[in-house]
């Protein structure tokens, strides 16, 4: 036991060390304003509807978890209902600009 402690402790000291990443290795920032715009083809939904989306994916895969007795098949099939659901109730209830 007090082996196995002393690894895990050495492999917590060793773990920040590693996730060190040289500046130089960094990509340059690019300023805001010089930002292209998204491609025409790329849908833009706002903060609202993708919250609606979260919202009934994580509904969904509770509810689809606890409907078909657990599982990850069982949770993704209820996370693929809630986010039509979801977008279902958002696009027939509410209109934003940027939908």
């Amino acid at each position: 036991m007090t082996r196995m402690l002393a690894v895990l402790s050495l492999l917590l000291l060793a773990v920040p060390a590693a996730a060190q990443v040289p500046a130089a290795s960094l990509p340059a920032q690019v300023p805001f304003a010089t930002r292209a715009a998204p491609p025409a083809g790329v849908p833009q939904i706002s903060a609202g509807h993708a919250a609606a989306l979260g919202a009934g994916m994580f509904v969904g895969a509770l509810a689809g978890s606890a409907l078909i007795h657990g599982g990850a098949l069982a949770a993704l099939i209820g996370a693929a209902a809630g986010v039509t659901v979801g977008h279902w109730y958002w696009t027939e209830h509410h209109r934003d600009d940027a939908d």
